[in-house]
């Protein structure tokens, strides 16, 4: 019998320093929080013995690549017009690798122990995996690839995505399993609420993401000044390709 590929975890996001622009956490601060998200999420698959891609726009590489110099991952290319259309598209390049894939979204707070529990549940026989946001996203999903047409009708800044994506895949008889509510980082308000929940090792960076514009609460948001298609990244909200 062939070997099994190894699971692959899909990291979809903007590199550090752009997702913290458009998260309105512009600064050197910002640009750290999300790069320490990407190393737990590095950490998490070493421990699992897992692979790990990362799923960016091509101008996003170069980021990527001084974010994470000495790690081995496979670099996908968003494509398409729309968010929907872009994490379709992600998954169904990083099937083609093999293997059990699980895609989650940049701005969510690495965590092993949930990764370890996606990976366990699609290896036991679920056939889809999700992990819903506290604000009705989905932070981590996977699908089997005749599901993959549902990311596509996912649409930025949607309050219902977790119901619907559910519903959708229980309709066609899928076996849906959920691991626990993932938290993402729109923002800077959830930046604050995640703070106490933050491994012990993440919550000084989020501190110092917060802070430099505390005092400056007076000025536009930063977030309010990116045009439309330029607005978080995370599994909700589209990036813009380069």
């Amino acid at each position: 019998m062939p070997e099994m590929a190894e699971p692959l975890l899909v990291l979809f996001a903007r590199e550090p320093r752009r997702q913290a622009l458009e998260k309105g956490l512009a600064g050197r601060a910002g640009e750290q929080l999300f790069a320490a998200f990407a190393h737990g999420w590095v950490d998490a698959v070493r421990r699992l013995g897992a692979r790990l891609a990362i799923a960016a726009p091509r101008g996003d590489r170069a980021g990527w690549q001084r974010c994470l110099p000495e790690t081995s991952v496979a670099f996908l290319e968003q494509r398409g017009d729309s968010f929907g259309e872009r994490l379709e598209d992600s998954a169904r390049q990083a099937a083609d690798l093999g293997g059990t894939v699980v895609l989650v979204g940049g701005d969510v707070a690495p965590s092993s122990e949930i990764l370890a529990a996606a990976f366990d549940l699609l290896e036991e026989g679920a056939d889809a995996v999700l992990a819903p946001a506290p604000d009705g996203g989905v932070s981590l999903v996977a699908l089997p690839a005749e599901d993959m047409d549902l990311l596509r009708r996912i649409a930025p800044r949607r309050f219902d995505v977790f119901f619907r994506l559910s519903e959708s895949l229980r309709a066609r008889g899928r076996r849906v399993r959920l691991v626990a509510a993932a938290p993402d980082v729109d923002g800077r308000r959830q930046l604050g609420r995640l703070l106490r929940t933050l491994p012990a090792s993440l919550r000084e960076t989020a501190r110092q993401a917060l802070s430099p514009l505390r005092c400056r609460f007076r000025e536009p948001h930063l977030l309010s000044l990116l045009p439309e298609r330029t607005r978080p990244s995370g599994l909700r909200a589209p990036p813009t390709a380069a």
